[in-house]
């Protein structure tokens, strides 16, 4: 009984955070606006974009249209899901010294973190309801119809994709034991980084051969680029579950690279008047 108490009083402490975080959407709604329009807006340029570039052609690199569309599409899917975040918050606590009241209470921080950016991604998903359903009315996009097993190895791989970047959000996050400038490197890291070599922007393999071969073998196709292209079918069988074990493998190593960086920070760490 003891057990089952101290595990109840547990959960109970982070379904507040839950609570407390989703209240701050409501309070900061002006904020979360235009986070939402920007995700759309960058979207748009994008789709049109490519719209433009593949008009009249049947083939654009290895994509006929319909699979170009697709790629952005369903790609909005993996934009809101993904991408949403809130660890960039973990650095302005470091920086301005409101980490303190963290460390004083008992709460993981990592888990006080990931708590507040599912609640994050979850509330995304219900507005990702509403945009997705206006983009497929208004532009009634040519979408390529996938077979049930991609569908499903496409969830598997945002999933992980959503736990990646986390991770990857939560270590960029850790720069500011380093530097009084937090915004920065989430913003070259973050931002930059993401979007130019995750393939939101263009496929990879669209790229010349020596940069996509470089980019292959970085956490960032694992964000968006690998996940549409199991949703494409573009990834022969026999690759899949190596390809989806080598992103459980790399979040490990990222997570176990976290808890170093997390113990020599809190070294350097110091806050004032907090």
């Amino acid at each position: 009984m003891k057990r089952l108490s101290k595990s109840f009083s547990k959960a109970n402490k982070y379904i507040v955070i839950a609570k407390n975080t989703l209240q701050e959407y409501f309070v900061y709604r002006t904020n979360f606006f235009f986070w939402r329009l920007r995700t759309f807006i960058s979207f748009l340029v994008f789709y049109f974009l490519w719209l433009a570039i593949a008009h009249g052609k049947t083939h654009v690199g290895s994509y006929t249209q319909a699979q170009l569309y697709t790629y952005f599409v369903i790609g909005y899917i993996i934009r809101t899901l993904v991408f949403s975040t809130r660890t960039s918050d973990l650095g302005s606590a470091i920086t301005q010294g409101s980490l303190s009241r963290l460390l004083l209470k008992p709460l993981g921080v990592f888990k006080f973190f990931f708590t507040r950016d599912s609640v994050d991604k979850i509330f995304n998903f219900f507005f990702l309801i509403f945009e997705f359903s206006l983009i497929l009315f208004l532009f009634k996009p040519e979408l390529i119809t996938p077979l049930p097993q991609n569908v499903l190895y496409f969830l598997l791989s945002t999933l992980l994709a959503i736990i990646s970047f986390f991770l990857y959000g939560f270590l960029i996050a850790l720069i500011s034991f380093w530097t009084d400038t937090p915004w920065s490197g989430h913003w070259l890291f973050g931002v930059v980084f993401v979007n130019l070599f995750s393939g939101q922007a263009i496929p990879l393999d669209l790229l010349p051969q020596p940069v996509y071969n470089v980019l292959i073998n970085t956490p960032f196709p694992y964000f968006y680029y690998y996940p549409m292209q199991l949703f494409l079918g573009k990834i022969p069988e026999a690759q899949i579950w190596p390809l989806l074990a080598k992103s459980i493998l790399l979040s490990s190593l990222v997570f176990v690279f976290i808890k170093s960086v997390w113990k020599k920070g809190l070294i350097r760490y110091q806050s004032y008047g907090n």
